[in-house]
């Protein structure tokens, strides 16, 4: 479990900005891997018949060992992995051989399956870093401009929002509760009291999006270590869920 003490700082740890870049860069990268794999797959396994299908088949495998080699320096460098170049067995021997050792290497096949879903996962980071860094940079800087002529600051629902907490405590044959009724129609910053509890609630907001930020590196850490690295590790880190 992480201290208090690690969750504030996070701010201030260069490796939580290098895990942020990592996230962001997964939405671009993961659209232009499953395209291009999705377009090469599709095209070359109808033509397989045609014969001219299989080097195109070929060459999309060839393609997700380098794409794969590609997202093990990325993670080297932002998620700090240690991941290894892994052989390339397919380098060596007869033609047979080669391709034998490109179709049937697992390794192949796992490095594919983390180039597409990485395509998921970009778009899931992507709308979370879009909403998370928006709101809480704007309610940040919510002093600077809430008094601009013309501008309203605040938080306007379309219908007014009614919340309802209740507590119930049994006394012995005797339910007694208590039932609190608020509603929220809106809530307009007009002040600079109203601007700063703002500007709180946005380093609240900034603080929990950079450790979420942190949480998911972590976790593509460890299954980037277990389909980039050594296949055999996909059992070690399913085990450890």
């Amino acid at each position: 479990m992480p201290s208090l003490r690690s969750i504030v700082v996070t701010p201030l740890q260069p490796r939580t900005y290098l895990h942020l870049l990592y996230l962001g860069l997964a939405f671009p990268f993961g659209i232009a891997y499953f395209v291009i794999l999705v377009t090469g797959f599709s095209i070359a396994v109808p033509l397989t018949v045609l014969i001219i299908g299989i080097p195109l088949f070929i060459v999309t495998l060839l393609i997700v060992r380098g794409l794969g080699a590609v997202e093990r320096l990325l993670a080297n460098l932002l998620l700090g992995t240690d991941i290894a170049t892994p052989p390339y067995p397919f380098r060596d021997g007869s033609v047979i051989g080669r391709l034998r050792a490109l179709i049937v290497n697992r390794r192949t096949w796992t490095e594919c399956g983390h180039l597409l879903l990485k395509f998921p996962i970009g778009i899931g980071a992507f709308v979370f870093l879009v909403t998370g860094l928006t709101m809480s940079i704007t309610f940040l800087a919510t002093p600077v401009f809430y008094d601009e002529p013309g501008l309203r600051v605040g938080i306007f629902p379309a219908d007014p929002v009614t919340l309802a907490p209740s507590l119930s405590i049994p006394w012995g044959n005797v339910l007694v509760g208590a039932e609190f009724v608020v509603t929220v129609s809106e809530w307009a910053v007009d002040s600079l009291a109203d601007a700063l509890l703002f500007s709180a609630i946005g380093a609240v907001l900034f603080l929990l999006t950079l450790n979420i930020v942190n949480l998911v590196a972590w976790l593509s850490r460890r299954y980037t270590r277990a389909l980039l690295g050594d296949p055999a590790a996909v059992l070690d880190w399913l085990s450890s869920l």
